[in-house]
This record gives C-alpha cells, sequence and structure tokens, in this order.
C-alpha cells in the first residue's frame, strides 16, 4: 500500500491520518495541515517537592478528582510539507495533597499539606522522514516549558501549623525526540504511535522525559478519536525549590483536522 500520502500528515501526535482517508488513488501529499486534539490524562503522580521549612517532602498519589481543582490540556500541529511545528499544552492544580518529610534524621515526622499549580507547554519543530511503508517516523526538538506554583501548610509533631513561604518560578528545558506511527488496518482508520524524548540536560533541569503510547481511530476523515499513556517526568532542584515527580496515566481525545 502507498502511504505517502499519510506520511506527508504524520507529526509527533495520533492526529496524522489523511484527511482523505478513502482517496486511495492520491499521489502528491497534502502540503499544509492543521490538527487540534483537546484531552484527558488521567494522570497518578508522585516524587519530592520543597523546600519547606528547609525540608523536603515526599508523596505518590493516584488520580482522584478529590485532590485535582482544575485541569486542562490539549495538543495539535501546524504542518507545511515534511515540517511541523507541535505543542501540547497541559494545566493541573493538585489542590491539598499530603506528604511527608523525606529526613530520616528527624526524630518525629513532619507532613504538609501541599498545593501545586503547573503549566507544561512542549513547544517542538519536527522532521517527517520519507515512506513508503506502513511506518512513519519523525524526529522533534524544542524545549518544555514548565511554570510551577508551590504552596504549602506544614504540620508539626506538636499539632501545630506553619504556612511555609510558597515557591513561584518558570524554566525552559531542550528536548529532543522520535515519534513512529503504524498503520494498523486497510481501510487506513486503524493506527498506533509511539513516541518519546528526553531533555533538560542540566541546563535547567537535570533530566526530563516523556513517553506516550496509543491507538486512534478514524471516527470520520475529520475527527479522530485517541486512547493513550502518557508518562511525563521532571527532576528540577535550584534555590531551594524542588519539583522531582512523575505523572503517569491513561489519555482519551478527540481532534480535529483540517
Amino acid at each position: 500500500m502507498n502511504t505517502d500520502k499519510f506520511n506527508s500528515e504524520s507529526i509527533s501526535t495520533p492526529l496524522s491520518l489523511n484527511k482523505k482517508i478513502t482517496d486511495r488513488n492520491a499521489t502528491s501529499p497534502k502540503k499544509f495541515n492543521f490538527s487540534i486534539q483537546p484531552y484527558a490524562w488521567f494522570a497518578s503522580i508522585g516524587g519530592t517537592v520543597g523546600e519547606f521549612d528547609g525540608e523536603k517532602y515526599g508523596f505518590n498519589k493516584g488520580f482522584t478528582f478529590k485532590n485535582l481543582h482544575m485541569y486542562a490540556a490539549f495538543i495539535g500541529k501546524i504542518k507545511y510539507e515534511r515540517v511541523s511545528f507541535v505543542f501540547d499544552i497541559s494545566y493541573v492544580n493538585y489542590k491539598s495533597f499530603g506528604t511527608t518529610t523525606q529526613n530520616p534524621n528527624l526524630p518525629q515526622e513532619l507532613s504538609a499539606n501541599t498545593t501545586a499549580k503547573q503549566w507544561v507547554s512542549d513547544l517542538f519543530l519536527a522532521y517527517l522522514f520519507p515512506s513508503k511503508g506502513k511506518t512513519m517516523v519523525d524526529i522533534y526538538g524544542g524545549g518544555r516549558l514548565w511554570n510551577l506554583d508551590l504552596e504549602a501548610t506544614v504540620l508539626k509533631p506538636d499539632g501545630t501549623q506553619n504556612t511555609a513561604p510558597g515557591y513561584s518560578n518558570s524554566w525552559l528545558d531542550p528536548v529532543i525526540g522520535v515519534n513512529a506511527e503504524f498503520v494498523l488496518s486497510k481501510d487506513m482508520k486503524w493506527a498506533a504511535w509511539t513516541k518519546g524524548d528526553i531533555g533538560g540536560f542540566g541546563v535547567n533541569s537535570q533530566m526530563t522525559w516523556q513517553m506516550n503510547v496509543g491507538f486512534v481511530y478514524m471516527l470520520s476523515p475529520n475527527w479522530p478519536l485517541a486512547l493513550g499513556f502518557k508518562y511525563l517526568g521532571v527532576n528540577y532542584y535550584k534555590n531551594n525549590l524542588n519539583w522531582t515527580v512523575n505523572e503517569y496515566g491513561p489519555t482519551l481525545g478527540i481532534g480535529f483536522r483540517y
């Protein structure tokens, strides 16, 4: 099956299926393509935060609506020929989740109710390699912009509380990655994707990484339905601000392509 027309749409997201999936006689790839997809990410989160009162605090929380104050995410791309601008933007407000100190030398354990507001904006340029098979591969590079606000109320062993100074910071991590997509059905309605990237390299974060896998089904030539799994991690520790966390869980989204 000649998938050159398919390949011209491929880009770091499960929005790649060609709009004209029924046009098997097309010989020239579509030069311009735009797509956007809001999605839900049912993420668990764990790691260490701080410093509050000079201490780091650890936690491990499964997904729950109880402490999730707000969540919004969308992904998309603007493509011309084989070069694309890709964006993946998410906002989450983890409200008053419990954390405990990571210092084994303390005679008694401290805990804190912590609130984290996090923006993550992936902004990449990508290039799609030519291919005539059922597999499409592209590479991408750019930046992962973090915006973080942390607040905490420290609960001391004697029952007293102390509102710790909050933290607010933004930083940009360089990121490089690779994406692969696979046509699974002859009618080109089913496909799978996997992508991974790594970044940071000590520029700001010591390291940041992402893994993303899933399946997409074309509800119509313009509307893809995607089910996947996303894993995002970061190790950031500067000026007493620690945000070393892993966020992971299934994703579900419906997109639109032009």
